[in-house]
């Protein structure tokens, strides 16, 4: 049986345009499970004709959930905000590769890109020149913040003004890097 309070809160993260992760970080910085992805996994049957009667595909990967219109086709996904959750994916992969990082600077609790990495970002020549084309903010961390952290794409660490990707995070990663590669 569902628990209607999670069931709620579940609504309002999906119809935002928001990613459900299997773990999210609590007031330690420490990755746990998430209990919104837990309602959903014990319910699937559930919440998934519940979407689709909505009109929605639902997306139930093993480490994230989503929805999205079920009208667009497959092949039409390049929407805005995934273009842009792209790029800005592929300039944190850039930075990570060209400073040398370890990917756990991006992955890992114990590592995380602080608001100097992003100034750091913003600052170099091509990285300004991407902004540019992509139409994004020239404020890179507001960019950051509003596609990627808002969406649940990455995550912000309690303790401390710094950002790693979330289970969700980490395959769009994967997934954009073996494109480009």
């Amino acid at each position: 049986m569902y628990d209607s309070s999670l069931s709620t809160l579940i609504f309002h993260e999906l119809m935002n345009g928001k990613v459900i992760n299997r773990t999210v970080l609590n007031n330690s910085g420490e990755f746990t499970a998430n209990p919104l992805f837990k309602e959903v996994m014990e319910n699937l049957k559930d919440y998934r004709t519940q979407y689709e009667m909505s009109g929605c595909e639902f997306i139930d990967e093993s480490e994230f959930i989503f929805i999205r219109d079920r009208a667009s086709s497959r092949d039409d996904l390049k929407t805005d905000i995934t273009m842009k959750a792209c790029i800005l994916l592929l300039i944190l992969g850039k930075y990570i590769n060209e400073n040398n990082y370890r990917l756990s600077k991006l992955t890992e609790p114990s590592g995380g890109i602080t608001r100097a990495d992003i100034e750091a970002i913003q600052e170099e020549e091509d990285t300004v020149e991407l902004i540019e084309k992509a139409k994004l903010k020239s404020d890179l961390h507001a960019e950051i913040k509003n596609v990627l952290v808002n969406r649940n794409i990455m995550l912000e660490k309690p303790s401390e003004e710094s950002y790693i990707l979330s289970d969700a995070g980490r395959a769009f990663f994967t997934e954009v890097i073996e494109s480009y590669v």
